[in-house]
């Protein structure tokens, strides 16, 4: 396998050191839905991780971060950022959340792989809060110009960019940087429902559920709609991230 891989490849993961390292492998979509206690998998050959979530419990936000193949669960009522290891289901720890974060109503959850700095949405639905791989507070990141209420976030990995889902009708995807300024992007060719944002940073493709369909929908970087995933189960999406399947991971 190593062969395979290329030895430049394993080298340049290895003079990472302890910040974690992979290679990218295919695209992976995961995704919640209340009340289903599992986390969905729909990549290739792809295995759900059942029972991550506790009855009674919703899932307000995802990030998935393919350097350590973990899953990040913003999690109500207990309020916590739950993280899971895949495939194993195992819980390795929960961070409570800060104050100013807690919230019952949808409020996606994004990681920037490079340093593993989550990106949450404010309780106040309309400003970004970026915090520690351990959930210890960064800084604030406020807006400059009103986008309305925040619908979801990603993160651009390639472009190093965090991106933001309006949740304006129509539907509008964003980038918004450190010191508040906001890149407006496209408009949303379909009726979306917008609690969630994945991006497949490969791709450039997005993913949002849609309005009233149980079903994902995927844009592309034009807006447009390119294909529609259908769940298995009937429950309304509740969170979404996308990223790429690890083959190799050094830490």
């Amino acid at each position: 396998m190593w062969r395979q891989l290329g030895l430049p490849a394993v080298l340049a993961c290895v003079a990472f050191g302890g910040g974690g390292c992979a290679t990218r492998g295919p695209n992976h979509v995961y995704l919640t839905a209340f009340p289903d206690p599992a986390v969905h998998d729909l990549g290739p050959a792809g295995g759900d991780i059942g029972h991550a979530v506790a009855a009674g419990e919703r899932v307000l936000g995802l990030a998935y971060d393919y350097n350590t193949d973990h899953l990040f669960l913003r999690i109500a009522p207990a309020q916590v950022i739950r993280v899971i290891e895949r495939p194993s289901g195992r819980i390795l720890r929960e961070m409570p959340l800060l104050e100013e974060l807690r919230t019952e109503k949808s409020a996606d959850l994004a990681i920037r792989s490079s340093d593993r700095h989550l990106f949450a949405v404010h309780g106040d639905g309309r400003s970004v809060v970026e915090l520690t791989l351990f959930g210890e507070f960064v800084r604030r990141i406020e807006p400059r110009d009103p986008i309305g209420t925040i619908g979801g976030l990603a993160y651009d990995q390639r472009r190093d960019r965090l991106l933001f889902l309006s949740a304006g009708a129509p539907a509008r995807i964003g980038a918004l940087a450190p010191d508040g300024n906001v890149t407006n992007g496209v408009t949303l060719a379909a009726a979306v429902a917008p609690v969630s944002l994945g991006y497949d940073s490969e791709a450039r493709h997005c993913f949002v559920p849609l309005a009233g369909a149980h079903a994902l929908g995927e844009f592309d970087e034009t807006g447009a709609l390119t294909a529609t995933h259908r769940v298995a189960r009937p429950e309304p999406i509740t969170a979404i991230d996308a990223g790429p399947r690890s083959f190799v991971r050094v830490f």
